[in-house]
């Protein structure tokens, strides 16, 4: 492939060091370093481009982008949550840049998880029963009470992903804890989804599209034995505190010691989620697989995180896919897809 000029999109961090969220907005810096050096090392020119906080000043800065071939795509939104992700997304876009990863119709959906669920059931693939809570509408008494008749619950941020606003007590059983709970994530995060708790194994299926999807090893969660059930979730903390006590009671296997038969459905249900969400070039499937077997899909990421030591690198290197192979054919991928109506809109003719 000849060399080419990559825009690389990211987030510049906004969070104070201090603040609870920081670790999971900063951790896209290893990201691009990583993918910087690694198609400098492939003999293209790399542009990182860090989007402030202002939407006027983002405008006006792409207007005056010009140059470069694909735009390599590590945006994940503004201030430390996801606001904005398929917006950017779209804007660089009809810009005339092509990008790697998802398209912004998917990161839009499955950035909003109650959307994603609805449209995953309706294609029937098995999600947990759930209700939705809007920033600002008043808790419905009923929709609480039978909401509890399936507990445990699950309470967590309903556009947010990266572990952002799980914790300990996150799980609830009772109405004053769910109330609590509820009151909590809405002050934080904005609207609330409650889905029921699936106890079981946990799994993160990631799935490389470059051009076939296909699922590459499956990693488990080994939860600690010594957890109780409601307990065995993956917190912010065990996400980004790492040799924190909630980093330690939750190891990843990957490859996850399974059955054929499991593998497979593991297998079936990523691909048909990846599919049907819109997911492109590569994407992660989160699921819990109840005492029954029965597998329920917890989440769906269009662009999950491939840093250092993230869960897809760790795919990755499970397959013996190298990185600098995988970052080099998104590149290429994305490269492939330009259009020239898009260009002209672009370039203002």
């Amino acid at each position: 492939m000849n060399p080419l000029e990559v825009l690389i999109v990211y987030n510049e961090p906004a969070l104070a060091v201090d603040h609870p969220d920081y670790a999971s907005e900063a951790g896209v810096l290893d990201s691009v370093e990583r993918v910087s050096a690694t198609l400098a090392a492939r003999g293209h020119r790399v542009r990182p481009w860090g989007i402030g906080q202002s939407l006027r000043d983002f405008a006006v800065e792409l207007a005056g982008q010009n140059g470069s071939d694909v735009a390599f795509n590590l945006f994940e939104g503004f201030g430390g949550v996801g606001r904005g992700e398929a917006e950017v997304a779209g804007m660089v876009e009809l810009a005339g840049y092509p990008i790697t990863g998802s398209p912004p119709e998917c990161l839009a959906l499955v950035r909003d998880k109650a959307r994603t669920k609805w449209l995953l059931a309706g294609a029937g693939i098995r999600t947990a029963a759930f209700e939705l809570f809007t920033a600002d509408e008043p808790v419905d008494e009923l929709r609480l009470e039978q909401l509890l008749e399936q507990a445990p619950l699950i309470v967590k941020p309903a556009h947010e992903d990266a572990s952002l606003g799980i914790g300990p007590q996150s799980v609830v059983d009772n109405r004053a804890d769910l109330l609590d709970q509820v009151s909590s994530v809405r002050q934080r995060y904005g609207a609330v989804l409650v889905e029921q708790f699936i106890a079981g194994r946990e799994f993160n299926a990631a799935v490389l599209a470059l051009p076939t999807p296909q699922l590459l090893p499956v990693a488990e969660i080994e939860f600690c034995q010594k957890l109780s059930p409601a307990a065995r979730i993956v917190t912010y903390d065990a996400k980004w505190a790492a040799g924190s006590a909630d980093d330690l009671a939750t190891p990843v296997r990957c490859p996850a010691e399974l059955n054929k038969a499991t593998h497979d459905r593991i297998e079936e249900v990523a691909l048909a989620a990846f599919r049907h969400a819109g997911c492109r070039d590569f994407a992660r499937v989160d699921l819990r697989m109840d005492d029954r077997g029965e597998l329920y899909v917890l989440e769906v990421n269009g662009n999950p995180d491939i840093g250092p030591n993230g869960g897809f690198d760790r795919a990755l290197q499970a397959a013996g896919v190298a990185y600098d192979d995988f970052i080099e054919r998104l590149v290429h991928a994305a490269y492939e897809r330009r259009s020239p109506i898009a260009g002209a809109i672009g370039s203002g003719h």
